[in-house]
């Protein structure tokens, strides 16, 4: 087993993050600030996935199949996660009555509008139909000219 001394880097796509200790990077993928297609290296030159250094994985993430690993993964979790203390909550509670964090949840938790209500499809109808007017513009100035 490798001591907490140890010093770890974190690759992120092309980013580089660190060093971390042991604790740390065992921390991070608790809290999914580090996730499994993540590298990890001592020296940040020779590089290994995540998942092929067993000291970095924390006993909480070997037993997400089960109940009660999955409820013992959600516990630790939380108790890791410092955005989430019981000073945040209790601030939240004074300053939203509790309607409205239901509310946000309900939204949060409902489909995505279909397509046929998204503006998304008009507005790239008008830039297609404004570069092709555009086009046929040029092209008619240019073949008069030349």
């Amino acid at each position: 087993m490798v001591t907490d001394e140890s010093q770890w880097y974190v690759q992120k796509g092309s980013r580089v993050q660190g060093p971390f200790s042991t604790t740390e990077v065992g921390r991070f993928l608790l809290l999914g600030r580090v996730r499994n297609t993540d590298r990890v290296s001592r020296d940040g030159e020779l590089w290994e996935p995540v998942t092929q250094v067993p000291e970095l994985i924390p006993e909480e993430l070997l037993n997400l199949q089960s109940d009660d690993g999955w409820n013992t993964f959600l516990k630790v979790r939380e108790g890791e996660d410092e955005r989430r203390s019981d000073t945040v909550v209790k601030q939240e509670r004074r300053t939203f009555p509790d309607p409205v964090p239901q509310q946000l949840r309900d939204e949060w938790q409902a489909p995505p509008p279909p397509m046929s209500q998204s503006v998304l499809p008009w507005s790239l109808l008008g830039i297609t139909l404004a570069a092709l007017g555009v086009v046929l513009y040029l092209n008619a100035v240019v073949g008069v000219t030349g």
